[in-house]
């Protein structure tokens, strides 16, 4: 038992630290499918930034809750608190990004089978939350 969540545990983020490192590899990417998807960000929030444009500060925002929670996990440091992070982040993502009952044809179908592959990941993660970076005997009792 300890083996196989320890294995599932390494493996499950796997899946955001592959996609935070090629966010980071192109930050425009991101901006753009952010931008496209109508993200919204309050415009409130822009002085603070500078000069880095919203869409590509909310994809470096995006990148590194990404590359360190997937890391933490993968690690067991903090665990639970990283997948809980992360939890949040993957609902935002089929909410804002893949919203399948706003569209139609081959766009509604790809975009549920991603919401329903994140879904999935949401499943992995909230074990993570239950049980931490280490079950304990009493855990595997429940």
């Amino acid at each position: 038992m300890n083996i196989a969540y320890t294995l599932g545990r390494i493996l499950l983020p796997l899946v955001f630290l592959v996609a935070g490192i090629q966010n980071l590899m192109n930050i425009g990417d991101i901006a753009k499918l952010l931008a496209d998807s109508n993200v919204p960000i309050p415009d409130q929030i822009v002085p603070y930034l500078g000069s880095i444009p919203k869409y590509e500060a909310l994809g470096y925002l995006i990148t590194a809750i990404e590359i360190i929670c997937g890391l933490m996990v993968l690690i067991g440091l903090k665990a639970r608190w990283a997948a809980l992070v992360l939890i949040v982040f993957t609902a935002c993502t089929i909410i804002f990004v893949h919203h399948f009952w706003d569209m139609e044809g081959v766009a509604m179908i790809d975009n549920r089978t991603e919401a329903l592959k994140k879904l999935s990941i949401l499943g992995g993660l909230l074990l993570v939350v239950a049980v931490g970076s280490n079950p304990t005997p009493a855990d595997r009792n429940v």
